[in-house]
């Protein structure tokens, strides 16, 4: 046997190879299609009427380590490859039985697509045809989250446990920074007085570059802190001060944070100040309205407001102590016009409303209570409203609830991975 031999065996050999690998690789690729079109058929068979697409994908992240009710996640994407939306699959178990939903979430995470109901349980919740095609008709396409129009709280717990300040005016009050802080946000903060109690809370932030609110910008993922998104940890401070009156039982630490609100991790430094800033301006009389006119005036305010405020009260000086952001108001030795105003009286807690709701309070005579916040959502965060099912309200709220709770999730997960 010559070399030339061996060579043309080895050739040989390595050809034979080459074509069996060829082949094998060829047998997995077409039984690896079949597999895939099998498994996109059963997808297709299953989500198609939620959203139908030409490819799904099962979604991976730890994000859903924190959502133990939501089973599974699936991307959508068309023929191009493009993203349509998401399917979401919750399961939650509730103290009247169990609820099973699907539904399908725009590639945004802003609009709820479709939704139905499984019944998989001997204790699930279920609407017939008919009940479920009208909860469909005022949910397709709405924004998430969503609740029910005014949805009345049962059980309400809000009392008056806490003695209002002394010495306020019922009127809006206001106060801001004077300068916007690093991030080009100016903060300021608004509250109301009504019977000798604060009853509303506002605070916010323009952007003086975009003229846009923080807590616009906060919702929309334009401006995100660690935690809870802004508005929403907001909001909690300002319904906090609500029911305690009294900004100094906020509990701030030395840091600027505070552990007695749920939720709340951010900074509330300048809240506190301006806050104090506000009350401050209620002992003194002075208005929203002249504590505008009197920045416009360069702080000389305007001749209306100096002659109202010196018939009615006499000149207070305000002290801010960083340290502790208590607010003294020290009246001069002057002797008072007998015309002066006196505090409005404070209310019984008979005659108060109950604390809560979205102005901050409730008159008794409203016969409507509202939750500060839906499924733990703060209202100011709710985009859409809908009717219900008024002879369902149990079944239509563990619905909105499962919708809700997927709304938790592409919030957290659309911030993740943007």
């Amino acid at each position: 046997m010559t070399r030339s031999f061996f060579k043309g065996v080895t050739i040989r050999a390595l050809i034979a190879i080459v074509l069996a690998f060829g082949f094998l690789f060829t047998c997995y690729y077409r039984t690896e299609n079949r597999s895939q079109a099998k498994e996109q058929a059963k997808y297709k068979e299953e989500f198609g009427t939620l959203l139908m697409a030409e490819e799904y994908r099962p979604l991976k992240t730890d994000i859903l380590d924190n959502y133990q009710e939501i089973r599974y996640v699936y991307s959508a994407y068309d023929e191009n490859g493009k993203l349509m939306g998401y399917i979401l699959d919750v399961a939650m178990d509730l103290p009247d039985g169990s609820i099973h939903t699907q539904m399908s979430i725009s590639e945004n995470g802003e609009n709820l697509m479709d939704i139905r109901i499984l019944q998989d349980k001997d204790d699930s919740i279920m609407l017939d045809e008919e009940q479920m095609e009208t909860l469909k008709g005022q949910l397709r396409g709405a924004r998430i989250p969503v609740s029910v129009h005014q949805q009345i709280v049962d059980d309400v717990q809000y009392q008056v446990e806490y003695d209002p300040l002394l010495g306020l005016h019922d009127g809006v009050y206001y106060a801001e920074l004077p300068e916007p802080a690093k991030d080009g946000y100016l903060d300021h903060v608004e509250i109301e007085v009504r019977g000798g109690r604060i009853v509303r809370v506002e605070w916010d932030a323009v952007n003086k570059t975009t003229g846009r609110l923080r807590s616009t910008d906060s919702i929309e993922g334009e401006y995100n802190i660690s935690g809870n998104i802004w508005a929403e940890q907001a909001y909690r401070v300002q319904n906090r001060l609500v029911l305690v009156q009294d900004p100094m039982k906020l509990a701030m630490k030395s840091d600027g944070t505070t552990q007695i609100i749920d939720g709340v991790s951010m900074k509330i430094t300048v809240f506190i100040n301006l806050v104090n800033e506000c009350i401050a301006n209620s002992r003194a009389s002075m208005t929203k309205d002249m504590y505008l006119r009197s920045k416009e005036n360069g702080g000389e305010g305007s001749d209306e407001g100096d002659s109202e405020t010196k018939e009615t009260t006499a000149p207070a000086e305000t002290t801010m102590d960083p340290a502790s952001l208590d607010v003294t108001v020290t009246a001069t030795p002057t002797p008072l016009p007998t015309e002066a105003p006196t505090p409005t009286p404070t209310k019984a807690p008979s005659q108060i409303g109950v604390i809560g709701g979205e102005d901050g309070v409730v008159q008794g005579d409203t016969g409507n209570i509202l939750s500060e916040s839906v499924d733990g959502i703060p209202l100011s965060e709710i985009r859409t409203y809908i009717d219900g099912l008024p002879d369902m309200k149990m079944h239509c709220s563990a619905t909105l609830s499962t919708i809700n709770l997927a709304y938790k999730f592409m919030r957290e997960y659309l911030n993740w991975v943007g």
